[in-house]
């Protein structure tokens, strides 16, 4: 799930909150995805006095939260929500950044809270959506994402759903797509479909990037890795596509075949060793 805050929610006590020069530079930064840049610059306000402070900490949350630093993205918007008990973007992300930990109870109550609110945001229903798919109620999650989709259609149609069969059956096309030098090393590692990732897969000092809307994931020791490792210390390699996932993160079914082939190109990229940078050169993006 790639979902973003959208901005800033006006407060009603600030009649100057959206109109603030400070604020609408770091916004900038946002929208062109130069986080470090835009986290400097919103520590460098604060620590100045400049800009306004309420809408300058919903900015800090909202950076730390396209970060994947979830836990002090739902720190920065606890701060907000203090001053600012029903701002709906602020109910809404920190239901997020508390399903970014896994920490589903407390994420759900958080959603729900933000489902409430007279003026809640569209995201606030994709949100609980998810949430509700881990715990298996299936129907309820469906009806959060056609809620979304009748307020926000352009930006969160209804998942594209498939059959287990279906699915599969574009994995294999998609293996079949790879670059000639590159199929060969699929064979050496398993392909696993499941709905949703398993909180077992983020156990492990380097697993911080593994939330619970990961699209696909390589598990295991990459190729050029293993010479060095203790035959006894290498557990399974093993490559997952997260279906559920997939399936929000498409527009279309076409979307969703490409992004099978993408995910599953990543992966295989991971297992093989190299950088995120080196995948588009390499013809595996």
């Amino acid at each position: 799930m790639e979902l973003e805050p959208d901005g800033i929610v006006p407060p009603d006590v600030d009649g100057r909150t959206g109109r603030d020069p400070v604020v609408h530079r770091i916004e900038a930064l946002l929208d062109e995805e130069r986080f470090d840049e835009a986290l400097d610059a919103i520590q460098a306000a604060l620590a100045a006095g400049e800009g306004n402070a309420l809408d300058l900490t919903f900015l800090l949350a909202d950076t730390y939260l396209s970060m994947g630093r979830a836990a002090e993205a739902e720190q920065q918007f606890r701060r907000v929500l203090e001053q600012d008990p029903d701002c709906p973007s602020s109910r809404c992300w920190l239901a997020m950044a508390l399903f970014l930990q896994w920490r589903f109870d407390e994420a759900e109550a958080a959603a729900v809270a933000a489902r409430e609110l007279p003026d809640a945001i569209a995201d606030a229903h994709v949100v609980h959506g998810a949430i509700l798919e881990r715990r298996g109620r299936l129907d309820e999650a469906e009806a959060c994402f056609e809620r979304a989709a009748a307020i926000a259609p352009e930006k969160y149609p209804l998942p594209v759903r498939m059959t287990r069969a279906e699915f599969d059956r574009e994995v294999r096309k998609a293996a079949r797509k790879l670059p000639r030098q590159f199929r060969q090393a699929l064979d050496r590692v398993p392909v696993v479909v499941q709905d949703l990732p398993d909180e077992s897969l983020a156990a492990g000092p380097d697993r911080d990037e593994v939330g619970p809307d990961i699209l696909g994931l390589f598990d295991g020791v990459p190729l050029p890795e293993t010479g060095d490792m203790d035959p006894m210390q290498v557990r399974p390699n093993t490559i997952y596509l997260f279906q559920r996932n997939l399936e929000r993160a498409a527009l279309d079914r076409d979307d969703l075949v490409e992004q099978i082939r993408i995910t599953l190109w990543h992966e295989l990229g991971h297992y093989l060793g190299f950088e995120e940078e080196d995948m588009d050169d390499l013809g595996l993006a």
